[in-house]
């Protein structure tokens, strides 16, 4: 097998770029123009494509696109380069808010990591270093000896010696007929179209063993009813893919932020930052992109890669097709909230127990960073709340929500008692420019849209971790860019 993850044949991208180039050598039309008495003007000229979105999906994009002959600008709604790649600069350690790891298979992250001359980490032998995740249900701290006969413990058979989280992985591992990642797609499997929930029950579960394996703590959803199962599959299939080639962990030394960052960079024209964009017009000769401010970017082309959770927002003439504008109306977005503490105190040796427990209370999954230079120094915990919790957890101020979390941890943890500081939160759902962390495909969706959800609108191409077939996370989002910047190459 080889050591990268399957991209698209890079043959292929040099063919179409070369196809292309006396279009793209030719003079362009003017890119942005500011209507008369608007705060803000832009006057850069010949611009070939448009990149709404400074994320990793639309930096690889904007690369490939200037490494071949295109004369690129980049917009960005933020006031910084990342999207939800986010790391916390000003925290020890400078923790991850999003993209928090990448694995040693990730070809793309890896090219451009590589050309940017970045310090990589490998922390899967801190990953080793974790001690066993505490169990609390209702309140209780469950030992996993006393599991097997507890009675919250809603499992049958050999199943209830496993722990909730173990039961869930081994479900979806055992019982995954894709035979590689990108199989989620297939006509072939539109009867697993179904819910995690119901996926677990004809699996044998019943609904209490089946709500406690897919709706507490849901990596996908906010509970095990809202989310296909094709999901978990595609997961499993793709991680099996990539610990077959790779068991790394990585990240880049002082941050994952300093990739993108570190690309737009090296992009031949700043990425004008705080334009958020909402309204793009699409026509046979280019895409103008209205922004908030009133500035206006023209170009012969335009690459989006805004969630379609912002994109909704955004109005978009014409609108898009059938299958397609169901998708961008419908598709959910993971409700994901992280709650970032320092302990000025070890308080678990303290009572002996493991900092890293799951939850099925407010502070969902809490576990132990250890981001110093000493492996075995804990430079922080983070409570990771997902799902309906998460959402609760939203409706709070910040800085209520911070103390919640905080006091349900020294309810749990008595030896907690004072030794513990919330020092940053962050919730995708509540962030205006992702409104939700990953897509997450319903039941049904799956079938209804997912392999025409990145067809181009005439001159608007769309990219992001949402229009990955075959890969997720940072390498899905860079494919979703790669597979843009080939599609509009072949319209200049």
């Amino acid at each position: 097998m080889s050591h990268r993850q399957p991209r698209l044949d890079r043959r292929q991208f040099l063919a179409v770029s070369a196809a292309a180039a006396s279009a793209v050598a030719a003079p362009r039309v003017l890119a942005a123009q500011a209507p008369s008495g608007t705060r803000r003007a832009t006057t850069a000229a010949d611009t070939d494509v448009l990149v709404i979105g400074a994320g990793l999906s639309g930096l690889h994009a904007a690369l490939l696109l200037e490494e071949n002959g295109a004369r690129v600008q980049v917009i960005e709604a933020r006031d910084r380069i990342g999207g939800r790649v986010h790391s916390l600069y000003d925290l020890p350690g400078a923790p991850e808010v999003g993209g928090n790891s990448f694995g040693g298979a990730y070809g793309r992250v890896l090219d451009r990591v590589r050309q940017s001359k970045l310090e990589l980490l490998d922390s899967s032998p801190r990953r080793a270093l974790q001690p066993q995740v505490e169990l609390v249900l209702g309140g209780e701290l469950i030992p996993r000896d006393r599991w097997p006969e507890h009675p919250r413990n809603p499992f049958q058979g050999p199943l209830r010696a496993r722990l909730p989280w173990e039961v869930t992985g081994g479900l979806i591992n055992r019982n995954n007929p894709l035979k590689s990642p990108e199989d989620w797609l297939s006509p072939a499997n539109a009867a697993l179209d179904i819910s995690a929930h119901d996926y677990a029950r004809k699996l044998g579960l019943d609904d209490p063993a089946a709500a406690l394996a897919f709706s507490v703590n849901p990596y996908f959803g906010s509970s095990g009813h809202d989310v296909s199962v094709l999901m978990h599959l595609f997961n499993d299939s793709y991680v099996k893919q990539n610990i077959a080639i790779s068991l790394q962990s990585l990240s880049v030394v002082g941050g994952n932020q300093k990739l993108p960052e570190a690309m737009a960079a090296k992009l031949a024209r700043e990425v004008h930052r705080q334009r958020e964009v909402v309204a793009i017009s699409v026509d046979d000769q280019g895409v103008t992109a209205t922004c908030l401010d009133g500035t206006r970017y023209r170009a012969r082309t335009c690459i989006c890669s805004l969630p379609f959770s912002v994109l909704r927002s955004v109005h978009l003439e014409p609108g898009l097709p059938g299958a397609q504008d169901i998708a961008l109306k419908t598709l959910p977005y993971m409700i994901n909230s992280l709650v970032f503490l320092v302990a000025n105190r070890p308080f678990w040796e303290a009572d002996g127990l493991s900092p890293t427990m799951f939850t099925d209370g407010l502070c969902g999954t809490v576990s132990a960073q250890r981001f110093g230079k000493d492996p075995k120094e804990v430079t922080g915990l983070v409570a990771n709340p997902r799902g309906l919790t998460a959402a609760w957890l939203d409706r709070l101020p910040p800085e209520e929500a911070k103390a919640r979390v905080v006091a349900e941890i020294e309810r749990l943890r008595p030896a907690a008692k004072g030794a513990l500081k919330a020092v940053a939160i962050q919730s995708w759902a509540t962030d205006r420019y992702a409104a939700g962390d990953w897509a997450v495909f319903r039941p049904g969706q799956v079938s209804a849209f997912a392999n025409g959800i990145a067809t181009a609108a005439g001159r608007l191409h769309f990219c992001g971790e949402h229009t990955a077939r075959a890969n997720r996370g940072m390498e899905g989002a860079m494919e979703s860019g790669e597979r843009a910047a080939i599609e509009t190459l072949q319209q200049l």
